[in-house]
């Protein structure tokens, strides 16, 4: 019965570990790709003259992908680049 249940505790961690190692790749991928939009985005505003509507807009967007970022409001959240 012990070992049953030694197996059953190993198995119960391998099986969180493989969830937390995709999560992870996860919010990787998506943090990656909303980087690589803002970065476009930004890129694109150099070469027009700032419409404030626009930048009105983008600033809008970027207020909403900052609400979506469960790890955001706690301040615990990693980030590949730094506030100064």
């Amino acid at each position: 019965m012990s070992d049953q249940l030694s197996e059953l505790e190993r198995d119960v961690a391998d099986r969180i570990n493989r969830i937390d190692h995709l999560l992870r790749e996860e919010i990787k991928q998506k943090n990656e790709s909303i980087q690589m939009l803002m970065e476009k985005m930004f890129s694109d505003l150099n070469h027009v003259k700032t419409d404030r509507n626009l930048l009105a807009g983008l600033f809008v967007e970027v207020a909403k992908c900052i609400n979506q970022d469960p790890g955001g409001s706690n301040g615990n959240s990693e980030r590949s680049w730094k506030v100064s």
